[in-house]
């Protein structure tokens, strides 16, 4: 019996410091390249977002970089695995939201990750849907102008 326990400790000293070499990250980085920023006045705001936040207020991860004529860069941090979608906007005026024009029309400059084509309602999340994984993972996206 001491036999069996001693062999079963030497195999559990084995595989002890295995298992964290083997493990893989839950969570990393998401990187959100913006392009055609129009100016350096206020702060290119991204959300990362769930299917079921889309297009609202309610997304999962959000951040907000100084805006940088031509391209700026946020990054997100400790993302796990999952299914998402980019929404982001210059923020010019840095007053924390998306202002509009008549009939609603954004008045500041917004985009989608995979460029989403936008329709009357905004775009769809499944084409703005992407797969992230736990590794760090770069998505670029093109503010337009309306």
């Amino acid at each position: 019996m001491s036999r069996l326990l001693a062999s079963l400790a030497f195999v559990a000293a084995l595989l002890g410091p295995a298992v964290p070499a083997m493990a893989q990250p839950t969570a990393g980085a998401v990187v959100v390249h913006v392009e055609n920023v129009r100016s350096s006045e206020g702060r290119v705001r991204v959300e990362l977002c769930t299917e079921g936040a889309f297009l609202t207020e309610g997304c999962v991860f959000g951040g907000s970089a100084p805006a940088q004529r031509g391209e700026t860069d946020v990054t997100l941090v400790d993302v796990p695995p999952g299914v998402y979608a980019v929404q982001a906007f210059h923020d010019a005026n840095d007053d924390h939201k998306v202002n509009r024009g008549v009939f609603g029309i954004p008045t500041e400059d917004i985009g989608f990750s995979r460029e989403a084509p936008l329709g009357l309602h905004g775009p769809q999340f499944l084409k703005a849907a992407f797969n992230h994984a736990a590794d760090e993972q770069v998505v670029t996206l093109h503010l337009r102008h309306f």
